[in-house]
């Protein structure tokens, strides 16, 4: 079955050049796509274990809100990462985990087979 997780028409993810940034030592490229209850704010950077993509929300008043909805997770991943690659969320136990922004959801690179 050929599933596609969205079909829904959307505003367009737009490099915003003025905020691309180096994590560690890695180039970060920052994208934004508006939609109805603020923007969406998306970090990419390929650093030394694989793809990295970061993903928030803010409503309209640059505050944040609420976190990024699936539809919204998943557009950015297969608009803004090689198709080649899996990434996932993850969860580590609970006393490694670290949220330092409160509607920002991280992806990471994984080997297919894990």
């Amino acid at each position: 079955m050929d599933r596609r997780p969205l079909e829904r028409v959307r505003s367009p993810w737009t490099r915003d050049a003025d905020h691309d940034l180096e994590i560690c030592g890695t180039p970060a490229a920052c994208w934004r796509r508006n939609v109805r209850d603020g923007r969406l704010t998306v970090l990419v950077a390929l650093e030394p274990a694989g793809w990295h993509l970061s993903i928030s929300h803010a409503g309209h008043g640059g505050r944040p809100t609420r976190y990024p909805a699936w539809d919204e997770i998943a557009d950015a991943r297969y608009v803004l990462l090689p198709d080649d690659v899996t990434v996932a969320l993850i969860l580590p136990p609970a006393g490694e985990y670290v949220a330092l922004h409160d509607t920002t959801f991280h992806l990471h690179e994984i080997a297919p087979d894990s």
